[in-house]
């Protein structure tokens, strides 16, 4: 396993959504563990976000759960 920054909060911690509270992918960590080699997840290109078509608001990616890395 490989320690990786969290795309989600940016490796923060911090969730990007509500400043004061944890991030909900790494748990306020800032790092995750993903199988070694690292692998950018391929749907949103390692930035953990997907912009919705309509509202063009961010949501987490469906790919890698907002981690930003394939598992």
């Amino acid at each position: 396993m490989a320690m990786v920054q969290c795309a989600w909060c940016g490796g923060t911690g911090i969730d990007d959504v509500k400043l004061s509270s944890p991030c909900n992918v790494c748990y306020g960590d800032g790092y995750i563990n993903v199988p070694d080699p690292p692998t950018k997840c391929g749907r949103c290109n390692g930035t953990g976000k997907i912009k919705d078509g309509f509202t063009r608001e961010a949501g987490k990616c469906s790919g890698c759960g907002g981690s930003g890395w394939a598992s």
